[in-house]
């Protein structure tokens, strides 16, 4: 059964067949750690429909693949900010939607 990764480093998502303790990231061909960095399917279907482009003291920008218009074929950007300890998603107006969900995997967060 496929295990899911998430590379410590640049963040890319990948599946893995691997037994071996480290996997070779095939995006920055970091050496990960299988069991540190195995991630379940939920977060890496959420990885793959969102990115993450812009970080800084108050929050993220994610681009959500998955709300497309006609005017943003590609997706809509969402903001996470960070306030007093918790995250607030601007596009859902929540501290629990998927948004929040995936800012706070992020390894730089």
């Amino acid at each position: 059964m496929a295990r899911w990764i998430r590379c410590p480093r640049d963040g890319y998502v990948w599946a893995t067949n691997s037994t071996l303790t480290k996997v070779t990231c095939p995006s920055c061909y970091y050496k990960a750690a299988l069991a540190e960095n195995t991630i379940t399917e939920e977060e890496a279907k959420l990885s793959l429909t969102m990115e993450h482009f812009n970080l800084d003291e108050n929050g993220v920008k994610i681009l959500d693949k998955s709300l497309t218009t006609t005017h943003s074929p590609r997706g809509t950007i969402v903001d996470v900010y960070f306030k007093r300890g918790k995250a607030l998603c601007d596009y859902d107006d929540s501290a629990t939607c998927k948004h929040v969900q995936f800012a706070l995997t992020l390894p730089v967060v």
